[in-house]
């Protein structure tokens, strides 16, 4: 069994991430707006070249790590303890 929050949780999460962006994404259409198209299309080379090499990044990553617990960790015994240490209280009751 997994815990899956509620649906109003999950969107009001959303909603709360995209407010703190949305003044920041109008702040930075407004400067584009008076660049010159040199500069807009220089800003847009320079975003384009920095998702491509974190992407690239990320996948040698990826392929360097991967498997590198197996042998070392017994993948069911983790995650059944994993699941037996979140049943586990560590709060202390509210009291009302």
């Amino acid at each position: 069994m997994t815990f899956q929050r509620p649906a109003l949780y999950n969107e009001s999460r959303k909603e709360a991430d995209m407010s703190s962006v949305k003044p920041i994404e109008e702040r930075i259409m407004n400067k584009l707006k008076y660049l010159p198209d040199k500069g807009k299309r220089e800003v847009l080379a320079f975003v384009d070249s920095m998702t491509v090499k974190e992407t690239e990044k990320t996948r040698k990553a990826l392929k360097k790590t991967a498997g590198s617990w197996r042998g070392l960790v017994e993948a069911e015994k983790l995650k059944k303890a994993v699941y037996e240490d979140r049943l586990i209280i560590t709060r202390r009751r509210a009291a009302f």
